[in-house]
């Protein structure tokens, strides 16, 4: 193990017994462990406040550093001097040592705290907000926030060797700022496991089903699709839509469905664990996330992995990848149109075959082929 390079990686996701949230980045680096020789070291950054302990997933042990901050991010990175002595005490201390690549997700506090360490950098970027700047809770102080943030974080970002996003309207987000010297970019896709997720043969629904699967925040805009549902059931078709997701949004768009006698038609679920997931992919007719603000979206790939057909909004991630398909594409915001675009499908079946270029074998394995990971040894 000694003499094996270290592939580090710094992330605030990881799935774990009781929470499959950054699964993807689960099967990122699965794949990194079966392509590559790397001894891999995984640390979970947490809050100071949070009680956790390190734990083991699929063999690979993962270890909580706790950074000192302020709460309810509240000027990130103020204690960022004292936070990165602190790592480097704590990569020592837990015989993390050899270290080839540090991967960082997200900007803070992941990015923040690997600046300084002597190896090759790189941060993946997994939303549109790469520098986090729509995180402070506090109205009046958000404009001095995000001129503090900004100034820091892109200071830090250009000391890394390879910016990664997850699409490259991800990437775009980076240019906007001027102070941004930009260098090696790579857009890496979220691939699918197709272990996970593949075409089960079901018998056709009698209803036209369709579902969604994201958290209920408003920038998701599942109150258009469920308006579009009802504009459907209203001129006669016999549709049903399953939801699937937890948030703030919840209980608004249960009051709509229960004020509007939507009841009896549209489903509201509880998250549910990839196993049961690919299930439920299989079992709907269509999948549509009216997402206004989407970098890639996992779930628009596990879903076409099932051979599933999908809606998506206008100017998002997705639409990098499938941009001749203009009858899965609807505008932000507009009922009647995504009505059209369900209609469709109502209407026609489609052919979704899942291109083997989005498995997350190949994702990952044209990423290792990248002339920034020649010289390993």
């Amino acid at each position: 193990m000694r003499n094996k390079k270290t592939y580090l990686v710094i992330t605030p996701f990881f799935p774990s017994k009781y929470c499959f949230v950054g699964s993807y980045i689960y099967d990122q680096l699965n794949e990194i462990r079966n392509q590559t020789d790397f001894n891999i070291e995984i640390v979970k950054v947490v809050s100071i406040f949070n009680n956790k302990e390190d734990y083991t997933y699929d063999d690979f042990k993962i270890k909580h550093f706790k950074v000192f901050d302020l709460p309810f991010f509240i000027f990130p990175g103020i204690f960022n001097t004292f936070n990165k002595l602190r790592f480097s005490r704590f990569l020592n201390f837990r015989n993390v040592s050899n270290i080839k690549y540090i991967h960082s997700h997200v900007t803070y506090p992941s990015a923040y705290i690997s600046e300084d360490l002597n190896c090759k950098k790189i941060i993946q970027h997994h939303g549109l907000d790469v520098l986090q700047l729509k995180n402070c809770r506090f109205k009046f102080l958000r404009k001095f926030q995000k001129n503090y943030l900004t100034y820091n974080s892109i200071k830090i970002l250009n000391k890394f060797d390879l910016q990664i996003g997850v699409s490259n309207l991800t990437l775009s987000k980076l240019w906007n700022f001027k102070k941004y010297v930009k260098r090696e970019e790579y857009v890496l896709y979220n691939g699918v496991n197709t272990e996970k997720f593949y075409k089960i043969n079901n018998k056709k629904n009698n209803i036209f089903t369709i579902g969604c699967v994201a958290n209920f925040w408003k920038i998701k805009d599942q109150i258009s699709l469920i308006k579009a549902v009802e504009y459907l059931i209203s001129t006669g078709h016999n549709i049903k839509l399953r939801f699937v997701g937890t948030g703030k949004m919840l209980d608004y768009c249960i009051g709509y469905v229960r004020s509007n006698k939507l009841n009896n038609f549209i489903i509201f679920e509880n998250e549910m664990s990839h196993m049961k997931l690919n299930k439920f992919f299989n079992k709907i007719d269509l999948f549509v996330l009216p997402s206004v603000y989407e970098a890639l979206g996992c779930v628009y790939l596990e879903s076409w992995a099932t051979n599933t057909p999908f809606i998506r909004i206008k100017d998002q991630g997705i639409s990098e990848i499938l941009k001749e398909k203009k009858e899965m594409l609807s505008n932000p915001h507009d009922y009647k149109d995504l009505a059209k675009k369900i209609s469709f499908f109502i209407e026609n079946d489609i052919d979704m075959s899942f291109p083997a270029k989005y498995d997350i074998k190949y994702i990952m394995k044209s990423f290792f082929e990248q002339d920034f990971f020649k010289n390993n040894a």
